[in-house]
C-alpha cells in the first residue's frame, strides 16, 4: 500500500465562502504526495456537497462525514485516517503557498525531527499589513533553527504552557506545524474532544514534551492565516468561560503532578503550579 508523503487533515465547519480557496491551495502544491482528509463536522450549509465534488475530482481526496463534535474531534477523526509519514492540519479558511509543505517536508526530512514549526503570514486582518509576519510577544518567540532535546527542555519548558507573563506559551497552534505521523502515534497524541477552546494548547505542549528535536522556520511563508470573524477564536461562544475552566482542568490533569525539570535537576516551570 502506497503511502503518501503528506496527510493534510483539513476540519470543514460553516466555511461555505473559504472552502474552496483552502482546498485548491493543497491542490496545487508542489509537493503532489499528498493524502488530503476533508473532514466534515457536520457543516449545515454546502460544505458536505462541496467535498464530495472535489473528492470526484481528485483521488488523494478522501471526505469524512461525521456528527457535529468541534475542532478537536473533527481532527481526531482526520488523524485516525491518515497514512501519510507527515501530518499537516490545515484550517478550512486558511490556504497554503504553492511550495508551502515542499519546504516543510525537506526540512523535516534533513533534520530528521519530530516536527517542523514556520512562521506564517496573516491575510486579512484589520488594521494590519497585507501579509504581515504572524508574530507573538516577546517573551514567546522561537529562534529560528535546530532544538534538540536539551534545548528544548531549556528554551521552550519554561513557556511550555505559559510564560511566566500569563500569556500563552511558546508553541500553541496545531496548524502551525508539520508533524511526524509515526511520533505522533507512538506517544498516542490526540486532541481533547471534551475541550472546545484553545484545544490545540494542551496537545502542542504534549507534542513539545514528548519530542526528541524539532525545527522552527523564522522566514514567514507556507501559511496564510486569514482573519475570519465568524471562527471559533475570534467570534462570541456561549459557554466559553466553562471551556476555559475545562482547559485549566485538562492542563492540570496533564501537566500538575509532573513537573518540568532540566538535565541538572532543577526545576522548571514553577508558574505551573497555578493549574
Amino acid at each position: 500500500m502506497h503511502k503518501p508523503m503528506v496527510s493534510v487533515v483539513i476540519p470543514i465547519y460553516k466555511v461555505e465562502a473559504y472552502l474552496a480557496r483552502c482546498v485548491d491551495s493543497v491542490l496545487s502544491q508542489t509537493l503532489e504526495d499528498l493524502q488530503i482528509i476533508l473532514v466534515n463536522d457536520g457543516s449545515p450549509d454546502g460544505c458536505p456537497q462541496i467535498c464530495d465534488d472535489y473528492a470526484k475530482r481528485d483521488s488523494r481526496i478522501q471526505v469524512i462525514h461525521k456528527e457535529n463534535g468541534g475542532l478537536a474531534s473533527a481532527r481526531n477523526a482526520g488523524m485516525a485516517v491518515a497514512t501519510g509519514k507527515w501530518l499537516f492540519f490545515l484550517d478550512s479558511d486558511d490556504w497554503l503557498e504553492p511550495d508551502g509543505l515542499e519546504s516543510l517536508v525537506a526540512i523535516g526530512e534533513e533534520y530528521q525531527v519530530d516536527f517542523v514549526r514556520y512562521r506564517a503570514i496573516r491575510s486579512g486582518w484589520p488594521g494590519m499589513e497585507e501579509h504581515a509576519p504572524c508574530m507573538v510577544e516577546p517573551i514567546r518567540e522561537l529562534r529560528h533553527g535546530y532544538y534538540s532535546r536539551q534545548q528544548i527542555v531549556e528554551e521552550v519548558y519554561p513557556r511550555l504552557i505559559t510564560t511566566p507573563q500569563l500569556s500563552m506559551g511558546a508553541v500553541v497552534g496545531a496548524w502551525g506545524s508539520l508533524y511526524n505521523l509515526d511520533f505522533l502515534n507512538r506517544n498516542n497524541l490526540r486532541f481533547y474532544e471534551e475541550v472546545k477552546f484553545s484545544e490545540d494548547l494542551v496537545f502542542s505542549a504534549r507534542v513539545v514534551r514528548a519530542a526528541d528535536s524539532f525545527y522552527f522556520v523564522d522566514t514567514p511563508g507556507v501559511y496564510h492565516y486569514f482573519y475570519n470573524p465568524n471562527s471559533i477564536s475570534k467570534s462570541f461562544r456561549a459557554g466559553r468561560w466553562d471551556s476555559c475552566k475545562g482547559l485549566i482542568r485538562t492542563c492540570h490533569q496533564d501537566f500538575g503532578d509532573d513537573p518540568v525539570f532540566d538535565f541538572s535537576g532543577q526545576l522548571y516551570g514553577k508558574h505551573l503550579g497555578g493549574f
